[in-house]
């Protein structure tokens, strides 16, 4: 083989083995951002799928959605709302991020948003006991005690667990 060929030849190997490098570390990125509980990297996980050109829209929303999670487990609130509501542009019924928004708003004491993410997520999925329950801590902290109770025992009803769940 003469000089040039073997020089081409390593160049492609190299190529190859960035690639694959790339690959595995870009998959290694999804398994982090998408942890449940999150990870304590997945907001850098998180944040190069989503900077990644290889990733759909669909896996973008959902990028973001677990990026929320991640800063609302931080308990930043304001940087998760922004992340569910870039996830909810891009997918505008992904229940995950309706309901991640809803509790991000709930903690920040904003019940009015928090009550109007969750009253999409359970006409969207009556059954969601996730979304029930959380609207029923929103309505009770607005002073609706009565709706409140009402959607906590409709979720405990659909889920007995419904109380312990992240």
């Amino acid at each position: 083989m003469d000089t040039m060929t073997k020089s081409g030849v390593r160049t492609t190997l190299i190529g190859i083995a960035l690639c694959a490098t790339a690959s595995i570390a870009a998959a290694d990125d999804r398994s982090v951002c998408g942890s449940v509980p999150p990870k304590s990297d997945a907001v850098g996980a998180c944040s190069r799928v989503i900077a990644s050109s290889h990733t759909s829209d669909h896996d973008r929303a959902l990028a973001y959605s677990f990026r929320g999670d991640a800063e609302r487990a931080k308990d930043d609130m304001t940087s998760a709302i922004a992340d569910y509501s870039e996830a909810l542009t891009l997918l505008p019924n992904l229940i995950p991020a309706l309901n991640g928004r809803g509790i991000a708003y709930l903690n920040s004491g904003d019940n009015a948003r928090a009550i109007a993410d969750f009253d999409l997520a359970v006409q969207l999925v009556p059954q969601d006991a996730k979304a029930l329950y959380e609207r029923g801590l929103a309505k009770t902290k607005s002073g609706d005690a009565n709706g409140g109770d009402a959607d906590i025992a409709a979720a405990k009803k659909l889920d007995p667990n419904v109380a312990h769940q992240p």
